[in-house]
């Protein structure tokens, strides 16, 4: 089973259905898993994908997919928040500030 369909089955086993907006903020994720990006820098990249989706719908995915431990929330004191897709087979890094 590849990474997005391990994501796409938490989803699932928490009840929750893979919408085309869900599916679309987790490919950008996915896409950019090496940086750690912010909920408006996702916004950015999916309205290119994705042009009707609203920021609410952002920030409530994400929420959702914190919620669910398929991304970290970081804060590196900056004043916003940025997110990192969860990686079981993946190191622990440390983020130094």
């Amino acid at each position: 089973m590849n990474e997005f369909d391990k994501l796409k089955e938490k989803l699932k086993e928490k009840g929750f259905k893979l919408t085309t907006q869900r599916r679309v903020i987790l490919d950008v994720i996915m896409e950019n898993k090496d940086k750690h990006l912010s909920s408006e820098e996702i916004y950015d990249l999916v309205k290119r994908k994705y042009p009707e989706i609203g920021l609410a719908t952002v920030y409530r995915t994400l929420q959702l997919f914190e919620e669910l431990g398929l991304v970290y929330k970081l804060n590196f004191d900056e004043g916003r928040n940025r997110y990192e897709l969860y990686q079981e087979d993946a190191h622990q890094h440390h983020h130094l500030i």
